[in-house]
Order: structure tokens, then C-alpha cells, then sequence
């Protein structure tokens, strides 16, 4: 049997449609890369570096993403009542991420490959530390400045999104304290924890 071409970062199960938010043909066992090119590539047939995601950038279609591999990470958070509903996690696998100030005058990245939003922030930082050894440090000090943000500015959103006064990334090797917290998502987007 012949092996299989595996090479873009990030298959989908289904398809963009025609409309702005349509998805189409998720039930198919057949991928799709980039989220619109057809493979005959299953989910059985990735190698353990393509972590389960599920995201707003790919409409929130079940999602295979490479963390192999990863030159450069940036987060960009949005400060509201929220963790990571909006915030934005840019990768690139070819060269370092570059800023350009925008017509709003934000800095934004202009040369990722894929972006992640939502609660998979979390699970990609990690196993780009164990799929591709990249240096996560100042990933991980942004999210720790968001998240005091959040709890400093909003500790009712605080108490009931995240629960704990500790690092989100003690949260989850350690686990939520409660049933509860555990239940509530860190964006607080329940489209954001399916088929976690």
C-alpha cells in the first residue's frame, strides 16, 4: 500500500461552502487540507503531531493541526470579559513572524501560515513544547499577562471562567478545582470546547 503524502498543517473534517460561515461534507471520513482541497487522507492516517482542535478561523469544522515543525509563535490577546474566546494565537512554519502596524494603527502579524482562536490556545502551545521544541516563553507570559488582566479587571468573569489564582498552564496539567470550572470553557464559548 502506498504511503501517504501528509504535508499541509492543517486538515479539516468537511469543508468551507459557498457562504460566508457554510460548511459542507463533515461527515465524510476524507479530509480536506487548507479546509477546501479534498485528500483521501483519514484522521487514522496522521501522525501523532496533528493535534484535534476545533477553532473560529476554520468555522469551527473539526480540525488536524501540525505542531511539528513551528518556527515562530506569536498570541495576540484581546482584553475583554473573556480568556481566549478572541485571542488569536499566529504560527508560522517557514520563517519568524514579522509585525506591520495597521491603518487602526495595531500591530499585527502579516506572514503566519494559520492562526488559532479560542480554548485550543492552550493544547497547541503545549504540544508545539513537544512536537516541534520550540520556545514557548513568551507565549506563555503573554497568556499569563492576559489572564491577570482578566483578574484584575474583571474578577466575576475571572472567578467563573478560570477559578484559580494560578498559571492557566498549572490549570491544565493539574486540572480545574471544581465540576464546574471544569465544565466552563476558558473563552466561555461552548462551540469552542466540542468534541474536545
Amino acid at each position: 500500500m502506498a504511503r501517504k503524502r501528509i504535508n499541509a498543517p492543517i486538515y479539516t473534517r468537511g469543508r468551507y461552502g459557498r457562504g460566508w460561515w457554510d460548511t459542507v461534507d463533515t461527515d465524510n471520513d476524507f479530509l480536506y487540507s487548507w479546509c477546501r482541497y479534498p485528500t483521501k487522507i483519514t484522521e487514522a492516517d496522521l501522525p501523532e503531531d496533528y493535534i484535534k482542535i476545533r477553532s473560529r478561523v476554520t468555522r469551527y469544522l473539526t480540525s488536524y493541526l501540525k505542531t511539528s515543525g513551528i518556527v515562530d509563535m506569536a498570541y495576540r490577546p484581546v482584553k475583554f470579559n473573556h480568556m481566549f474566546k478572541d485571542d488569536y494565537l499566529y504560527i508560522s512554519y517557514e520563517e519568524p513572524l514579522r509585525l506591520k502596524k495597521s491603518g487602526l494603527g495595531f500591530e499585527d502579524c502579516v506572514n503566519y501560515d494559520i492562526c488559532v482562536c479560542g480554548n485550543d490556545i492552550v493544547d497547541v502551545v503545549l504540544a508545539a513544547e513537544k512536537y516541534s521544541g520550540f520556545d514557548t516563553s513568551k507565549v506563555r507570559a503573554a497568556i499569563e499577562k492576559k489572564r491577570v488582566w482578566l483578574r484584575d479587571n474583571h474578577p466575576w468573569d475571572y472567578e467563573r471562567i478560570v477559578g484559580e489564582d494560578r498559571d492557566i498552564f498549572e490549570i491544565e496539567a493539574k486540572g480545574r478545582s471544581t465540576p464546574e470550572q471544569a465544565a466552563v470553557s476558558f473563552g466561555g464559548c461552548a462551540s469552542d470546547t466540542q468534541e474536545r
